[in-house]
C-alpha cells in the first residue's frame, strides 16, 4: 500500500522540483542504484558460498533469484554471471562502480575471460557499445560456421491485445471440438539465415534511419519494404509499366514516334525499352520449347535472342526477339551457326 501511494505522490513531488534540484535528484539516485547493483553482486556470490539457498529449498542460485528474489530469468543470469566476473578478477569492480562497464558486459565476458587475456578484454570493453563488446568476444570464440539458410516454420499466432479480443478467442475456442483445442494456432513463416559484413550493417541502419518509423521495424518487414522498393524501380515489368502510363499520357503517336527512333540506330544493343517488354511479354522464363512440349522452367542467367540472327538482317523488333536461357541460347546458335563453331561457347561436363 506505501508503494502505491508513493506512485502516486512522487510524480507531483518531482513536477514542483526546480530543474536544478531535478537533475541533483536524478544523479544521486542513480548513483543509489548503481550502488545497490553492485552490493547485490556481493550478496549472490557470498549466497553461492553459503549454500543457504539449498536448505531453503531452491536448487540454485539462480533458482532462488528466481522463485524467491522474483527476478526474470535474464535478469538471474546476468547478475550471476557478473557476480562471477568480479569474485574472479576483483578489478572489475572499480570499473563498475565507475560506470566503465555495466553487469550486461561483465555477464557477456564471463565465459571467456581468463588469466591470460584479462588485461585486453578489460581494456577494451570500458565504454564501449554492446555490439562493440559482441565483435570482442566473436575473436575470444570458435569460428561460427553459419551458411545461407532458408527454412520453412510455423509460429504461434499472435496474442490478443486487449480484453474485448480475448473473450471473443475464448468463445471462438469453445466451439472448437475438444480434440483440438489444445493445438496453438499456427502461422507459417520462413526462416532466413545469412552472413553480412560491417558494411551491410551500416547500409542497412543508414537505410532504417530513412524509413520513417524505421527503428520501430522488423528486420524481416524494413528487409521486404527495400526489397519491394528496389524490385518497383528495376524489374522490366515495373519499367514497361511506367513506360506504358507515359505513352498512355503523351497521346497515340508517341508509341509510334518512340519505336521509330528506337530502330534509326544500326549497332547491336536491344533498346532497354525492348527489351523490358519481351521480358513481360515471356513471363520472365524460357521460351524454348522441346519437340516433346515440354517449356524450358529457367528463369535466372536469361538472354534476348535474336530469333532472325542480327548479322543476317534481323531487327530489334520485338516479335523476332524472345528470351533464352544460356544452355538453350547457345543451342538456337548451334543450329544456326553450326557445332563447330559453337563448340568452344559449351562448358566441359
Amino acid at each position: 500500500m506505501h508503494t502505491h501511494n508513493e506512485d502516486q505522490i512522487l510524480p507531483a513531488i518531482l513536477r514542483k522540483l526546480s530543474d536544478n534540484d531535478f537533475m541533483h535528484q536524478f544523479e544521486m539516485t542513480a548513483g543509489i542504484e548503481n550502488g545497490a547493483t553492485i552490493k547485490m553482486l556481493h550478496f549472490i556470490n557470498d549466497l553461492e558460498r553459503r549454500k543457504t539457498f539449498v536448505e531453503l529449498g531452491y536448487s540454485s542460485v539462480f533458482d532462488f533469484c528466481v522463485r524467491k528474489i522474483k527476478y526474470s530469468s535474464s535478469q538471474a543470469g546476468r547478475r550471476i554471471q557478473a557476480a562471477r566476473c568480479c569474485r574472479r578478477y576483483p578489478e572489475a569492480w572499480a570499473y563498475l562502480r565507475d560506470r566503465e562497464v555495466c553487469i550486461m558486459t561483465l555477464a557477456m565476458i564471463e565465459s571467456v575471460i581468463n588469466d591470460d587475456n584479462k588485461d585486453d578484454i578489460f581494456r577494451r570493453i570500458r565504454g564501449v557499445s554492446r555490439r562493440e563488446v559482441e565483435r570482442l568476444l566473436a575473436e575470444y570464440r570458435p569460428p561460427a560456421a553459419f551458411r545461407d539458410r532458408i527454412q520453412y516454420v510455423h509460429v504461434p499466432l499472435p496474442q490478443p491485445r486487449n480484453i474485448a479480443a480475448a473473450l471473443l478467442d475464448r468463445e471462438v475456442q469453445r466451439a472448437i471440438p475438444e480434440e483440438w483445442r489444445d493445438r496453438i494456432p499456427t502461422k507459417e513463416k520462413v526462416f532466413v539465415q545469412f552472413l553480412a559484413d560491417d558494411e551491410f550493417l551500416n547500409v542497412f541502419e543508414e537505410v532504417q534511419r530513412l524509413i520513417p518509423d524505421g527503428h520501430d521495424m522488423t528486420f524481416a518487414d524494413l528487409m521486404k519494404a527495400v526489397l519491394i522498393e528496389y524490385r518497383n524501380r528495376h524489374s522490366p515489368a515495373a519499367r514497361h509499366e511506367r513506360r506504358s502510363a507515359k505513352k498512355g499520357a503523351n497521346g497515340p503517336d508517341s508509341h509510334r514516334w518512340e519505336w521509330k527512333n528506337t530502330q534509326s540506330g544500326h549497332g547491336r544493343h536491344i533498346p532497354d525499352e525492348v527489351r523490358d517488354e519481351v521480358i513481360v511479354r515471356d513471363g520472365g522464363q524460357c521460351t524454348f520449347v522441346g519437340w516433346n512440349g515440354v517449356r524450358c522452367q529457367c528463369k535466372n542467367g536469361l538472354q534476348v535472342d535474336h530469333i532472325k540472327p542480327f548479322a543476317a538482317g534481323g531487327t530489334h523488333h520485338p516479335q523476332n526477339l524472345r528470351l533464352l536461357c544460356g544452355a538453350h541460347n547457345r543451342l538456337a546458335a548451334e543450329r544456326t551457326l553450326g557445332k563447330h563453331v559453337m563448340k568452344a561457347f559449351w562448358r566441359t561436363q
